[in-house]
Parts: structure tokens; C-alpha cells; sequence
């Protein structure tokens, strides 16, 4: 048989093998989100209970430095409809659960494909707003959060969007839209950091170019590669695991020479087919990817990687999972660097994405990370 017929054949194996070990991380994760819907639903019928004894606290035994024991009195909701069949039956559920547990006026505002979010979130602040809740996918999250990141307003999360990469790092509910809203008006306030990307077609392109805001993480070549051969209605139907699907197309391909700038000068060059800058490092399924960025260490963690042909991503994925296992013949190359700024250079364009969101290709980056920058409502620990 043909050289070509075994690639193919290797190719399919380890794609295969690959979906098996996604597959099984995620139906785990899975049961152990539905376990924390279910807490977060019976901490809800305790707020309620004790909502009404709240009230009759006598003003002069609350501190009026104490903002944790003030209600809120206007929150708004940028809220994206296309995330929805019904989106104003949903939105309503929201608007309903505010105000019955806060007692607070409430905005819906519905993001377009012309403003994603940043407007919108704009405007609430302008508004007054002391707590602005982005219910969309990871997009409008970012845009909601450019708005917001600098100043003192609240943020909170209502994930409805494919990945919720953002939401699955800080443990907020993700199939039930009213438990998110009771986390974003019960939880903590978490003063958490987000990174900015400078990038363009050369040195002085990326530097002139205006900053974009992430918080997961940012990066270029078969990543966002990855994510613009995804189709949406694939996703619709499959999930983040449509991602795995279009990822098939990126896996074969030839690294490039990259060169990473560190401050205080420290280059180094490594052969590439991706870049990922993060903010945060947890996948779907539970599979961390980037185990040295949390989101208030004040850190970015880059990862770059490169491999050749299957086999080779084969390499890349276990390392990834079971980084003390080594395989051999080596078909890859993997390096982390934790920093909080770094310049990414090659001579070559590569496609360019934030936040699971595709950009224009690009062959300088430059990323920044911005420590507590943003104000963001957490479901509080135990």
C-alpha cells in the first residue's frame, strides 16, 4: 500500500483517539456542572428565605463603608438574542429574577452584529449601572468587559455561547441562565486580570495598532485556524466539541520559525504551528491546557507549540494531558513561558484570534497583561 494510504490511516486513528479522550473528560465534567447547578439552586431558596430578614436589620447596624451589605438599585443585562429560540421568554426569566431578589431596576440591552457589546456596556455605565451582566458566549463577554475593565462597576456572567471558556475557569453555572444571574447578584466580588493584543503585518503595524482585550487567551496560526474552519451550525448542534471537528483540518500543516521577545530582552526562537497567549488556562471537559495562568496572578502564560503531521499533534495532546509521559520518536516541540508582557514575531501571516473570536492574519503580536483590571461577581466560595 501507498505511503500516502498510511498517513491518511494514522491521521484517522489519531483524530479518533483524540475525540475518545475528549469525549470521556467532558461527560465528567459535565455530571459535576449539573452537581453545582443543583447547589447553587438550593443556596438561591436559602437567599430567599432569609431575604425577608434582611430587611427589618436596623440601619444602624450596617456599616456604610461596607458595600458587600448594600443591595444594588440599578443592574443592567447586555443580552445577545441570537445565543436563543426564544430569546425574549429567556430574557424576561432574567429580568424577573432580578428584581424579585434584588429589588433593583433592570435594562436589557440586546447586542447587534454591528456592536457585539461594547456599546452596550458602555451605555449601562453611563446609565448607572452598578452591575453589568454580559449573557452571551465568550464575544460578548470580551466586548462587555472592554467597556468595563479600569473602572469600579461590577461584572457578571450568564455563559450561553459554545466554549464559556471564561465561566468553565471561574466555576459559574452553565446550563441554567437564572442560577448564573443568582451568582452574579449573591457571589464575591473577584478582582481578576485581563490581557491586551497589539497585533499586525509587521513590527511597526503591531505597535501602532490599537489594543484589543482578552481573557481567556489570544494567540495565532493552526488555533485560530481552528476555530474559523469551525462551522456555525455545526456548533450550534455539537457544542465546543465542533471545535475537535474543524481542528481536523488544522492538524496538518508545517511549523515556522517564531521568535518570542520576554522583558529584559530574552529571545528565543522555536519552530511553531500555534501561539496561545492565556489569561486563563482550563478547556472543556476539564483538560487544562495552560496550568500556569490564573486569572489574578498578574501573569500571562504563553505556549508554543509545533508538530508534524498526526502523529505529531498525537505527541502535543498527550504531553498535554500527561505531561510525565515522553514519547519517541520526538514529532513535536512545546515551550511555556509565564510573563507579563511578551512580543511574538514570524515572517510568515498567520490567522489571529481572541477569545474564540477570528481576526485578520498577522506576523507580530504584542500582548500585555493588565492586573485587576476588572471587578467581577463570582459565586462565592465555600
Amino acid at each position: 500500500m501507498s505511503t500516502s494510504f498510511w498517513l491518511a490511516l494514522v491521521l484517522v486513528l489519531a483524530l479518533l483517539l483524540i475525540l475518545l479522550v475528549l469525549t470521556g473528560v467532558v461527560l465528567a465534567r459535565v455530571n459535576a456542572t449539573r452537581r453545582q447547578v443543583a447547589e447553587l439552586r438550593t443556596l438561591a431558596d436559602q437567599h430567599t428565605e432569609q431575604l425577608d430578614h434582611a430587611v427589618h436589620l436596623v440601619e444602624d447596624d450596617t456599616d456604610p463603608d461596607d458595600e458587600s451589605g448594600h443591595g444594588l438599585s440599578k443592574v443592567a443585562i447586555i443580552f445577545n438574542p441570537s445565543k436563543h429560540d426564544e430569546p425574549n421568554a429567556v430574557a424576561e426569566r432574567m429580568r424577573a429574577t432580578v428584581e424579585s431578589i434584588e429589588g433593583a431596576q433592570v435594562t436589557i440591552i440586546e447586542t447587534t452584529e454591528d456592536d457585539p457589546g461594547l456599546g452596550q456596556a458602555t451605555k449601562a455605565m453611563d446609565d448607572g449601572a452598578e452591575l453589568v451582566i454580559a449573557a452571551g458566549g465568550d464575544g460578548t463577554v470580551r466586548c462587555v468587559a472592554a467597556a468595563l475593565a479600569g473602572s469600579d462597576v461590577r461584572m457578571g456572567i450568564v455563559p450561553t455561547g459554545t466554549g464559556n471558556l471564561l465561566a468553565r475557569n471561574l466555576d459559574i453555572p452553565l446550563e441554567d441562565p437564572e442560577a448564573a444571574v443568582l451568582a452574579a447578584l449573591s457571589g464575591q466580588d473577584r478582582r481578576v486580570d485581563v490581557g491586551w493584543l497589539k497585533f499586525g503585518i509587521g513590527r511597526e503595524a503591531a505597535e501602532a495598532a490599537d489594543e484589543e482585550i482578552f481573557l481567556v487567551m489570544s494567540g495565532y496560526g493552526a488555533d485560530a485556524q481552528m476555530i474559523g474552519n469551525t462551522d456555525p451550525t455545526l456548533k450550534k448542534r455539537m457544542g465546543w466539541l465542533a471545535y475537535v471537528v474543524g481542528g481536523a483540518k488544522s492538524i496538518v500543516g508545517r511549523s515556522h520559525n517564531v521568535v518570542v521577545t520576554l522583558p529584559g530582552g530574552s529571545r528565543y526562537v522555536v519552530k511553531a504551528r500555534t501561539v496561545l497567549i492565556g489569561n486563563v488556562g482550563k478547556l472543556p471537559g476539564g483538560l487544562v491546557l495552560m496550568p500556569g495562568a490564573t486569572i489574578d496572578n498578574g501573569k500571562l502564560e504563553v505556549l508554543v507549540a509545533g508538530w508534524r503531521g498526526a502523529a505529531g499533534f498525537g505527541q502535543i495532546v498527550t504531553q498535554i494531558v500527561n505531561p510525565r509521559l515522553v514519547s519517541k520518536p520526538k514529532l513535536s516541540t512545546m515551550e511555556r513561558y509565564l510573563t507579563t508582557s511578551v512580543r511574538v514575531a514570524t515572517a510568515k501571516p498567520q490567522p489571529v484570534q481572541l477569545d474564540g473570536d477570528t481576526e485578520d492574519e498577522a506576523t507580530h503580536l504584542i500582548a500585555r497583561v493588565d492586573a485587576g483590571a476588572l471587578r467581577l461577581r463570582v459565586p462565592t466560595r465555600g
